[in-house]
């Protein structure tokens, strides 16, 4: 079977098209979610008294994570528009008139999506996780200036085997509210005592207390407890940047601060098995976005003189997004712990592609 390097002519008939066409797809359906975006949250960027500054700065924080978020739906349907394209114009059935036949078209497209699955990769680890940040950060200063309780929120985040929770998350994670630490022992997690603080203010690189600070002292029989009025310095081994991130929708981390996660060196939010999921996620983008691509083979079949009046094209869009729902829903089971993570990342990519070589065989007896 030869490369489809080695046939660069080919090559270009099928990949300029079907680029142009996923680029385009990309930019329309990425361009209507920030819309969406917008009217949500424009009202509030004007409120606050951000300007347009304020509206361009969410712009392009926000961009990346929606093109990622939309490149594999882009991919299939741009495949849809360059396959039924080809077909309607008779070139499909003057390659396989040729000998091509419908698995080295596929090969022959297969460059496409993999190159920008590399791209989003790349996106993925480095650009969006600083972009996401960074706008959950501007967002949380911008709600403390205004004084939009609604905006601030709490969190519950452990360290170690310490449980933190902090009531209110202020000026960018520099401030906390009424924050609880209990100490729990590394060896069995009974709880050995709890400190209160009434507002904890990053200075200087530690946290400093401002106000009532109590704790609670639980004896060694764990029958009886001592509260005192006074409590000891905080011990919070966390940056205002981890507290922020920890509010953030979403996993978006580096590969750097997703190895101190699973290392223990800094706190977390989330069972592990959601970090797992991210990461594995990022890692499978190539095989989502081949998957999709196979799923519009189908369209091949179309016979040019039926035109567009032939159902197919609906079909393959139905087929697509059943199986992003499909996914949607099994990731939620791996993120629950429901299932293996390794399985609940790859059965719906494997669901796909095995009902898109089925149909594709189907549409051969034919």
């Amino acid at each position: 079977m030869r490369s489809p390097l080695a046939q660069p002519t080919l090559l270009k008939v099928f990949l300029k098209p079907l680029l142009t066409k996923i680029l385009l797809c990309c930019g329309v359906l990425t361009a209507l979610l920030e819309i969406l975006a917008l009217l949500d949250d424009a009202s509030t960027i004007l409120d606050r008294h951000l300007g347009i500054n304020g509206l361009f700065k969410y712009i392009g924080l926000h961009l990346p994570t929606l093109i990622v978020e939309i490149m594999p739906l882009s991919v299939m349907i741009g495949g849809l528009f360059t396959l039924l394209q080809m077909a309607l114009s008779s070139e499909i059935a003057i390659l396989r008139a040729a000998g091509l036949s419908t698995l080295n078209m596929f090969r022959y497209l297969l460059p496409v999506p993999l190159m920008l699955s590399l791209v989003c990769m790349v996106m993925q680890l480095w650009v969006i996780p600083p972009c996401e940040q960074e706008l959950t950060r501007w967002w949380n200063e911008a709600a403390t200036q205004a004084n939009a309780t609604e905006d601030l929120h709490s969190l519950w985040f452990r360290f170690g085997q310490d449980i933190i929770r902090a009531d209110v998350i202020s000026h960018g994670g520099r401030s906390l509210s009424k924050v609880i630490l209990y100490r729990r022992q590394p060896e069995t997690g009974n709880l050995v005592g709890s400190q209160f603080y009434e507002n904890l203010t990053y200075e200087d690189g530690q946290w400093v207390n401002h106000g009532v600070a109590r704790e609670l002292v639980i004896f060694k029989e764990q029958t009886q407890a001592q509260l005192n009025n006074e409590s000891a310095p905080p011990v919070l081994n966390a940056t205002p940047q981890e507290i922020i991130n920890m509010t953030m929708q979403g996993v978006h981390y580096t590969p750097h601060q997703f190895w101190e996660i699973f290392s223990g060196k800094v706190p977390y939010n989330l069972p592990r098995s959601n970090y797992l999921m991210a990461l594995y996620a990022i890692l499978m983008l190539p095989v989502q976005m081949a998957v999709m691509l196979l799923i519009t083979l189908p369209i091949t079949y179309i016979p040019p003189r039926a035109g567009l009046r032939n159902p197919l094209p609906v079909y393959v869009m139905a087929a697509g997004l059943g199986v992003v729902i499909l996914q949607g829903m099994i990731s939620a089971l791996g993120n629950s712990g429901s299932l293996p993570i390794l399985i609940a990342i790859s059965s719906g990519q494997i669901v796909a592609a095995l009902f898109g070589l089925t149909w594709i065989l189907r549409m051969e007896e034919k």
